[in-house]
């Protein structure tokens, strides 16, 4: 009878009639499990592998500017740290709608004789207008309310979609004297047609 060396076992050819046997039955007990559990660790290396395939990290490379390409980036830029400035439901101004003063107070806008706009507060227990101060003005149809209560008023450049925005920031102030509105410089700010998106004009 023909006989095989086992590895790991110490049996090999001439062995068995040294250990009789039981020896004979042990080495062919090896090679059974052996001949079974080889296949199934070979398919667990198939199936473990695939899914390491597919789950390989996406890599993307980095754009003159140094930002990362790969996800799409809208056609007027990223908000970035802009602050909220699509409209609230009602995006034209009217006689009445309130408005956020900063984080001071709240105050009303007001239609003003010559047809402008100006922004009443109670203020030292009576109602007062506030200044405004600025290269812009309280305008229809540059001038909105954002979601916020903030009001913003934007100048249209040579480049369609593109606008230098300003924030209307409340400066100054006592107890007796409200502060002024002053249009801070937002610089430029891009929107689309609809104007309900928006962004930093700066796009891959």
């Amino acid at each position: 009878m023909a006989t095989t060396h086992a590895p790991g076992t110490g049996i090999g050819p001439g062995d068995a009639g040294r250990h009789g046997p039981r020896a004979t039955v042990i080495a062919g007990v090896v090679l059974v499990c052996a001949a079974i559990v080889v296949p199934f660790g070979l398919h667990g290396v198939d199936r473990d592998g695939a899914p390491a395939a597919a789950a390989a990290p996406v890599t993307t490379s980095p754009s003159p500017d140094g930002r990362h390409v790969g996800a799409a980036v809208p056609p007027w830029g990223s908000p970035a740290d802009l602050p909220a400035l699509l409209p609230a439901r009602s995006v034209g101004l009217r006689d009445g709608l309130r408005v956020r003063i900063g984080d001071v107070t709240d105050g009303t806008l007001r239609r003003t004789p010559g047809g402008g706009w100006q922004v009443v507060v109670r203020w030292d227990g009576h109602l007062q207008p506030l200044g405004v101060d600025g290269p812009v003005a309280l305008s229809d149809g540059t001038t909105w309310v954002a979601g916020s209560g903030l009001l913003y008023t934007r100048v249209a450049t040579e480049t369609a979609g593109r606008f230098r925005v300003f924030a209307w920031d409340p400066e100054g102030g006592t107890a007796y004297t409200p502060p002024t509105l002053v249009a801070s410089d937002l610089g430029a700010v891009c929107f689309n047609d609809a104007f309900t998106a928006f962004g930093d004009c700066r796009v891959g």
